[in-house]
């Protein structure tokens, strides 16, 4: 089955940025609902992405208003794309543990596409936007950790979630 990833590429300006940003956060929302009578330990990893979420909502909705600009159609396209990928892996995923993986495996990607977005943008409000979406993404990526210990799957180490050898 085709992997699909976010592309750093397709951001062009914060809109495109807070999409994206929007589209992630409603996933881990999504993934920690499913998880909620096998996890207790991430209630705060609940709360850190819906304050996130609002943040971004709230800053898209100021772009849209004053800037009059609207995400474009390769991050909307790309979004589709990978929303429909996701659910068929979550049909995929019918156990808790498999479904805890996929949410470590959800905050690492975004760390990582935050991340190179920041490596590779010119634009300076993109650049800051990403750093504080890569650090709420790291933090999410420590709350798992914290909750979980190896619990998921994953080995926790440093920026981000990588799955265990075995």
């Amino acid at each position: 089955m085709l992997k699909l990833r976010l592309d750093p590429y397709i951001v062009h300006n914060e809109t495109d940025l807070l999409a994206a940003a929007m589209h992630i956060d409603r996933y881990v929302m999504d993934a920690i609902t499913r998880l909620d009578d096998y996890c207790s330990g991430i209630q705060s990893l609940a709360i850190q992405t819906f304050q996130q979420f609002k943040r971004s909502k709230m800053a898209l909705n100021n772009k849209v208003k004053v800037d009059k600009e609207v995400p474009g159609d390769e991050v909307t396209s790309n979004m589709e794309e990978i929303f429909t990928c996701n659910e068929q892996m979550e049909e995929k995923a019918d156990t808790p543990t498999l479904r805890l993986q996929r949410l470590c495996a959800c905050c690492d990607q975004s760390y990582s596409f935050y991340q190179a977005i920041i490596e590779t943008t010119i634009d300076n409000a993109i650049m800051l936007a990403a750093k504080e979406l890569a650090s709420s993404a790291h933090d999410r990526i420590d709350i798992l950790r914290q909750a979980l210990g190896n619990e998921c799957g994953c080995e926790c180490e440093g920026s981000g979630c990588q799955k265990s050898s075995g």
